[in-house]
Parts: structure tokens; sequence; C-alpha cells
């Protein structure tokens, strides 16, 4: 099998890094969703919908008008994503992150779903043509997204009808997987005149302990507002022997 052409993400350019803080200690009688959520910062704390996503990039699109531009930094990255995963606007943006420019942050979007874009892109390779050169062709890419999909698969490399088996197991349990978490994901869109309940249903997407959908080993991400630290990091190159569990 001739490996098709799928760019692979560029060496990561070293950006300087915003630092980022372990989870405040729950005080006794907290109540423990509310503590998991994961962002510092001030808002309804329920993660952004599909629908909202777009519209946010879709409004910075307009703002930034000719003023594109393909630099960001990690930063503006984190920005990003936690306003994601608080399901923050544009202005609440900008007050709690000043100086951030809207540029930047759709520059990073950019950047973040062509790289996870073809990452889910080698996953499909590996699921249309099963077997071993497709592993080894397409596998270091598919597991920016799915690592332990991929540690599983390696270990039947050798075993040609095994691998095949394999494969199609975890195509089905990642449509299972993905078919679930966008039930939830309606759930919490569905919850938006109940801020509380929001927030609950939200916390069963993301924590930070990484115990919501999102982390799932079997969950295939389709968009950059449902990415967990470990596969941000991933996808960015980065040590992921020093990543918290908050982006």
């Amino acid at each position: 099998m001739a490996p098709r052409s799928l760019e692979a993400p560029p060496e990561p350019v070293r950006h300087s890094s915003l630092g980022t803080s372990p989870p405040p200690t729950k005080a006794k009688g907290q109540p423990k969703r509310l503590a998991e959520i994961c962002s510092p910062w001030a808002g309804r704390q329920s993660p952004a919908t599909r629908h909202e996503e777009a519209a946010l990039i879709e409004e910075l699109t307009a703002l930034v008008g000719d003023d594109d531009t393909n630099e960001f930094e990690r930063r503006d990255v984190t920005v990003l994503i936690t306003a994601l995963r608080s399901g923050l606007s544009l202005p609440e943006i900008r007050v709690q992150a000043p100086g951030v420019t809207p540029a930047r942050l759709l520059a990073a979007h950019r950047e973040l779903e062509r790289r996870r874009a073809i990452a889910e892109e080698a996953w499909r390779v590996v699921e249309a043509e099963p077997g071993r050169e497709a592993v080894v062709d397409y596998g270091i890419l598919a597991g920016k997204l799915l690592p332990a999909v991929l540690t599983q698969l390696q270990m039947h490399i050798d075993d040609d009808e095994r691998l095949t088996f394999e494969i199609g197991r975890a195509a089905d349990q990642i449509a299972r997987t993905s078919r679930r978490v966008l039930m939830l994901e309606d759930r919490v869109a569905d919850s938006a005149d109940d801020p509380e309940r929001a927030r609950e249903l939200g916390t069963l997407l993301y924590d930070v302990y990484g115990h919501g959908a999102w982390s799932l080993e079997t969950f295939l991400p389709p968009r950059v507002g449902t990415l967990v630290p470990l596969r941000l990091a991933a996808l960015l190159g980065e040590d992921l022997t020093a990543v918290r569990r908050v982006s």
C-alpha cells in the first residue's frame, strides 16, 4: 500500500509557555462536581458547544479581516482552549485575558484544527485499510489523538489476522463513543437555560482529573474545543511527561 499524502505537522515552534497551576485544594463541604470544572476564569463554567465554537471562530474571522496572521504563542493556545472549556464569549475572553489579540487566537485555532484533522485522517486510513502497513505508515499521526488505541494495535503488529480484527473492534468502539459523547454534548446545549445543570453535565465531558468523556481512550476529538491536555500536547509536539491535567 503506497502511503497517502498526509502532511505531517511541522516541528513545533518553541513559543514561550504560559504557566499553569494545579487545581485549587477543595474546601471541605464544597460540591465535588463544581470543583472539577477546571477553569480559573469567571463565566458560566460549561464548555462551548460545537455551534458556539463555530460562531466564535466566525466572529474572530470577521473581526480580524485583513489583519490575519499565522503567528501565535503557547499562551494564545492556552487562552483559546480555556475559553472554549469555559464557554466564554469573545468580549469575556478579552476582559479576562488582557492583551490577547483576535488574530493570534484565530491563528492558534486554525493550526490546531489543521493538526487535529491530519491525525483524524490518519486514523481513517488505518480504519479503511486495516493491516500492518497502515499502522506502520499512519500510526504515529493517528496516535496523537488515539494513543491508547494505537499502543494496543502495536501489540499485534506481527499478527495480521489479529491486527485486522483489533482495528475493526477499535473502529466500532470509537464510533460508539463518538455517538454517546455527541448525545451528551447535546444535553449540555439543551441545558443552556439552566446554568447549574449545564455545569453539572459539562463536568461529564471534561474535568481536571481526566474523568470526562472527552478523555476516554476511544474518543476521537472532532473539533479543537474537545481536545484534552494530553492530546493537545501531542499535537503541539510537547513533552508528554511534563503535561499536567490542566492546560
